[in-house]
């Protein structure tokens, strides 16, 4: 229940520390059970609730920490995927300089053709 507000406010000791516990976390593997739990809150749409989920938009919080143990980790294999050209195509939306256009493009070119030749269309993820 660590918030960012008591991150920010983390001196240079108690900073250092969790560097070293995020990385220790790294080298051994061995993330804690309880980072890794979310919460998911359903937010009511701008239209009336009538106990739909449908009128809901899912929020998923997750444990400060944790989120930070990703950015680190997402920020330095980004940039040696990117430096190295690993990912292309629709695999480099994620990183910087990518984008998703190219496969919302797609989506949507396969979406429409099932609409004009009144094809049956199934969209799995």
């Amino acid at each position: 229940m660590i918030t960012y507000e008591m991150l920010k406010h983390l001196g240079p000791t108690a900073n250092t520390l969790l560097l070293i516990l995020i990385y220790k976390c790294f080298a051994s593997a061995d993330i804690s059970d309880l980072w890794r739990q979310a919460m998911v809150f359903p937010i009511p749409k701008p239209h009336e609730w009538r106990c739909q989920l449908q009128n809901t938009r899912p929020i998923t919080l997750l444990e400060v920490i944790w989120k930070s143990f990703v950015k680190l980790f997402y920020n330095r294999l980004s940039s040696i995927l990117a430096a190295h050209n690993v990912l292309t195509g629709g695999n480099f939306a994620g990183l910087s300089g990518g984008t998703c256009r190219d496969p919302i493009i797609t989506l949507e070119s396969i979406i429409h053709d099932a609409n004009c030749t009144k094809s049956p269309l199934w969209i799995l993820s």
